[in-house]
């Protein structure tokens, strides 16, 4: 076995341990290697059908059906850049989480990104990557429309964050 193959299965066997996501410069440090190669490593662990996931906090192992909390609804929002922390924030103050944010691309299709925004110091966390990176919103390939797959533990949660959205005009319906 090359030395890249027992890498990659290190990294897997590092995902499948973890308690929270690896951030790729960990990996790289761990490894000694370029965070390039860690980015090339997952790629093809993810083609090889291992349930890899790139969030903004890193990546996780995370079989299929375990993402985010068991009660799920998916939302469609629109608003600026400058509006996406009081979004995401009332999301969190009613005890849901979000899981993923993605657009309907009319030339690639659906677009997902993985977020994993547990609490208010994950969405912290995301709004300086969002800065430091200078990045745009995924949604601004779609005049700001976007869908959130949003998660908690009860129905009444979900309810209380879709009317929240919807009282402050976040909600697209």
């Amino acid at each position: 076995m090359s030395k890249a193959e027992q890498r990659r299965g290190s990294i897997l066997e590092d995902l499948m341990q973890a308690d929270a996501a690896i951030s790729g410069a960990s990996l790289a440090k761990k490894y000694d290697v370029s965070r390039q190669i860690i980015v090339s490593d997952i790629s093809i662990l993810k083609s090889r059908k291992h349930e890899v996931v790139s969030t903004s906090k890193g990546y996780v192992y995370q079989p299929a059906g375990e993402k985010g909390r068991p009660v799920k609804r998916v939302v469609a929002c629109r608003h600026t850049f400058s509006q996406m922390e009081e979004e995401l924030s009332l999301i969190l103050d009613n005890g849901a989480m979000i899981d993923d944010v993605s657009i309907d691309h009319p030339v690639y299709g659906e677009l997902v990104g993985e977020l994993m925004i547990e609490d208010a110091g994950d969405m912290h966390a995301f709004l300086k990557l969002m800065d430091s990176n200078k990045s745009k919103m995924l949604a601004e390939l779609t005049d700001n429309i976007h869908l959130h797959t949003i998660s908690a533990h009860t129905e009444k949660i979900l309810d209380n964050a879709v009317e929240d959205l919807r009282r402050h005009g976040f909600l697209l319906e």
